[in-house]
Order: C-alpha cells, then structure tokens, then sequence
C-alpha cells in the first residue's frame, strides 16, 4: 500500500516551526497493522532463530518485505540504532540502556545475530551509521546532541562532538527532552560534500545536515547545516538507501516510513512498515531488512520476489 504525497509543507526557517501537515485522513488507513504485544521467547535459548514470527514482528501483506527469522537478542535488550558494515560483513547495534539499572553500549553482530563483540558506552544511545569514507562509525548519543566516533575494529572512541542547537543566530533546537534519534551517512550527490543527517524527534521534529568536515572531535559546538521538517509524529531511525537515492524515516509509533528523495528532501510517499517500536534499521549485502525493536528482539525479512 503507497499512499503518494505530491509536496511537503516548507519549514518555515523564520521561526523555524513544524505545523501539522495533513495526517490523520491517511494515518487511519493505517491504524489496522498497529498491535504492539510484549515479546515472550518460545524457547531458553535466546540465540536460536525463530521461523515464525513473534506478534511484534508480524507485518502485513501491504508491504514489499517478508518475515524470515527473529532473534530474542538478550544481550542487546533495546535496541535502538543499526547499521552494516560491508567490509566486515556484521551489523553494528547500539542500545540506549536504562537508568541506574543497565548501561547504554554497542555491539557487533554477525548475521546469525550472534554477539562478536561489545562495549559500554554514553548515556541513551540512539542511532549509529558507518561511514565509508573514513572507516568510522558515528554513535549518537540523545543526551546532550552528543556524536562518538568508534573505531569498528576494536570499538574504541576516536573523539567525540556535540551538534550546535542554534543555525544561522538562531536557537532552533530544545534542549532537553527527546532529541537525536538517528543518524545517517549521506555521500556526495551531484558534486555537494557529504555530510552526517541527524533525526531531531521532538522540537523540531527535523532532520539537521551536519557536514562530514565539521564532524570532527571538537570541544565546541559543531555547526549545523541545514535543516528540513518532517512530519509531526514519533519518529524512531533513519536508513538511506544508495541504490534508489531515498532516504527513510521510519515513524515507529505508526508503523509507516515517509520515503524522501534524498537529493530535494521532497516526500515521496508514505508506506507500511513491518513490526512496531521499529527503532533499529538496516539493509544487508544480500538486500535482507533487519529490524530491531524497542520492546526487544530483531528481525530479519527478506524482499518479495514479486516486487
């Protein structure tokens, strides 16, 4: 099910407020695949794939994915960022821990879902991408706009950066509250340098460009780019797609991704998204979707050979 939108509503950059786009009418068209039930494992074993999937893995036949395996994952209990690493063949996973009871850290994953390797790290760690370019991974941290740079081989911290909240003298950025919830690489398009794409969840709800030169360490604030609205409801990761030049932006609470062209950042349409809580996002070698869930686990689905 598509549901094509032919213009997104401009970000009004005088006081940079996000109104409320036309939502509900297409929204409650949706509400259908929206039935979060707690994940309990089928079996002790929490490392053996599932073939039938758990309620929260479930997806509706709307979509161009079906469900192959689920993992419980308990090593890794919310995950909340996700990408691949082509070189190394393994997913990078981080979770945002939970307050005086577990700490936030990252891991890595081979695609069996077995856990490689491991480190604690941050505050509520929410996003994290690879970057092709230097070899990194980029960790964003929700407290404080706050980027670690990771050395994937031994998960060590190259540096660390915060994101300005202000763009162009002006503040346009909470602070507090929930703030960065994804990140994504985006490599040079049309001759423009790359740059780091930041999902703002709340105040604004945005998307923030930061360039891949700025994204160094740095005990001052790194300059925002560039700025773009989106749609006023949860948001919950970001995945670009190089091959199509789209970009996702997964809204987890409506089980639906607003798909934007990558180059004019203009919408493209919207569609349904499997799961729910879908707050980790990646694409594999192979063209597999891993998802992993707020309330727990991770899925892999592969693509219907019909699309």
């Amino acid at each position: 099910m598509r549901i094509i939108m032919l213009k997104t509503v401009a970000f009004e950059r005088n006081g940079y407020n996000s109104p409320m786009r036309w939502l509900f009418s297409a929204y409650l068209m949706l509400m259908i695949v929206l039935v979060v039930v707690p994940v309990q494992a089928e079996t002790e074993d929490a490392t053996k794939p599932h073939d039938s999937p758990p309620d929260i893995a479930k997806s509706a036949d709307l979509t161009q994915w079906e469900f192959e395996y689920y993992w419980l994952l308990e090593e890794v209990p919310e995950p909340s960022g996700l990408c691949y690493h082509p070189g190394r063949n393994t997913l990078f996973v981080v979770d945002d821990g939970e307050y005086n009871i577990r700490p936030a850290g990252i891991y890595e994953l081979d695609l069996a879902a077995n856990v490689l390797a491991s480190r604690c790290l941050g505050n509520d760690l929410e996003g994290v991408c690879y970057c092709p370019l230097n070899g990194y991974l980029y960790v964003v941290d929700e407290i404080g706009e706050h980027i670690y740079i990771i050395e994937p081989d031994d998960l060590t911290t190259i540096g660390e950066f915060y994101v300005s909240r202000s763009f162009q003298g002006t503040e346009v950025l909470a602070a507090g509250g929930n703030g960065f919830e994804g990140i994504e690489f985006i490599p040079s398009i049309d001759g423009a340098k790359p740059y780091l794409l930041l999902l703002n969840q709340d105040d604004p709800h945005a998307l923030v460009k930061v360039l891949l030169s700025d994204a160094k360490p740095s005990k001052t604030a790194v300059p925002i780019s560039d700025l773009w609205s989106l749609a006023e409801i949860n948001t919950g990761e970001l995945h670009y797609d190089s091959s199509t030049g789209e970009l996702w932006v997964i809204h987890s609470w409506m089980n639906v991704i607003e798909v934007l062209d990558i180059a004019t950042m203009d919408v493209l349409r919207w569609e349904v998204f499997p799961g729910a809580a879908q707050e980790a996002v990646a694409v594999d070698g192979d063209g597999s979707l891993w998802v992993g869930y707020d309330l727990g686990g991770i899925s892999k689905y592969r693509r219907r050979i019909n699309e």
